[in-house]
């Protein structure tokens, strides 16, 4: 195998491992960024690498034999003219064989490459090292981004739900942010698989939202049926104690005139006849009185309005099938399951919008 290192003409750079055959590529290459075709580059540097080693010196041999000595010339006598005579060797021509460009390496049969794409009949696939993988789409990522638009979108339904109590359409909202979510932490991923679980989350988180606001007001009801009503009556006894602090008939008229005038009229302390006063002071206020200053305690106050312990604990052991039975009512109607189902859609959209679904 031969590592190759390959320059795109856009400025990419891409290596992958090859075997070659007959000295060429086996299969196409192609720019990652591009998608150029880069098979030709690859062959020009495979047959680079074939010229190199044509040109190699052979190897040196294991023995030389030394040269014959040449017998030497008698030194010719003093003031003889010399005949001294230099030999030098005329410069060798190169050869044909060395200066002819190195044959054509012929393609062997039942190797011509695949089309630029296509699957390489042999070898390895080339493992392309793109640089800034990091913006390559990731299914994972896309997960992330519609969990957490499906959550964000479910947080603001159930508030919104819970202080307004409109619900219907706001699911569009959910799935517009999931798949939005989806489809910009993947990178335009696109997948049909990430569009299905994207939509699974927003009709879960619309779900959520829904049963969690129901369960509030459950608890409420239940609240204020445990108490009786208590809580708010000893509040208005405190505040009728505070109005009347020595039980005075003066302080009582005027306390029963505030009462009847309505927003804006003047007080008439006048207009409460003495027998509203004698009764309002022999039975309302020891009641007010009482409550206000802990005399008379929850269990009592219960007593007299006439709920019943028994009663109430049984109505609480029915609580979860009650509960229940508001919750399939309240979500499973046309109009909410319309409004989960266009969510989802969306979301689907959106998530896969990448690639045409």
């Amino acid at each position: 195998m031969i590592e190759l290192k390959v320059y795109c003409d856009c400025g990419q750079k891409f290596k992958f491992d090859v075997e070659p055959v007959n000295g060429q590529m086996p299969f196409t290459v192609a720019c990652p960024i591009c998608h150029r075709d880069g098979t030709s580059k690859a062959n020009a540097m495979l047959q680079q690498m074939s010229v190199f080693k044509q040109v190699e010196p052979p190897p040196a041999p294991a023995s030389i034999a030394p040269p014959p000595i040449a017998p030497q010339t008698p030194l010719p006598p003093p003031g003889a003219p010399s005949r001294l005579r230099i030999n030098t060797p005329a410069h060798a021509e190169p050869s044909a064989a060395a200066t002819a460009p190195p044959p054509p390496i012929a393609r062997a049969l039942g190797t011509t490459p695949p089309p630029i794409g296509a699957r390489p009949r042999m070898g390895r696939a080339p493992a392309a090292t793109v640089e800034g993988a990091g913006m390559n789409p990731s299914f994972g990522m896309g997960l992330l981004g519609g969990f957490a638009g499906a959550l964000v979108g479910s947080i603001i339904y159930y508030f919104i739900f819970k202080t307004t109590g409109v619900r219907f359409f706001l699911a569009l909202g959910v799935g517009a942010l999931a798949g939005w979510g989806a489809n910009f932490l993947g990178k335009e991923e696109g997948s049909k698989e990430l569009g299905g679980i994207t939509a699974v989350f927003v009709i879960v988180g619309v779900l959520a939202a829904q049963y969690f606001v129901i369960l509030g007001l459950w608890n409420h009801s239940i609240r204020e049926a445990e108490d009786a009503g208590y809580t708010e009556s000893l509040t208005e006894a405190k505040k009728v104690v505070k109005a009347i602090p020595t039980g005075s008939d003066g302080e009582i008229r005027m306390y029963l005139a505030r009462q009847t005038a309505d927003d804006g009229e003047a007080i008439k302390p006048a207009s409460v006849s003495d027998e509203e006063v004698k009764e309002f002071k022999e039975k309302e206020l020891p009641e007010y009185q009482n409550l206000a200053s802990g005399k008379l305690t929850k269990e009592q106050y219960m007593a007299q309005s006439g709920m019943d312990p028994e009663k109430l604990k049984k109505f609480m052991s029915e609580e979860g099938n009650t509960f229940k039975a508001l919750f399939i009512l309240l979500t499973l109607n046309l109009r909410s399951i319309i409004s989960m189902a266009i969510g989802a859609g969306l979301a689907f959209k959106l998530s896969t919008n990448a690639r045409g679904g």
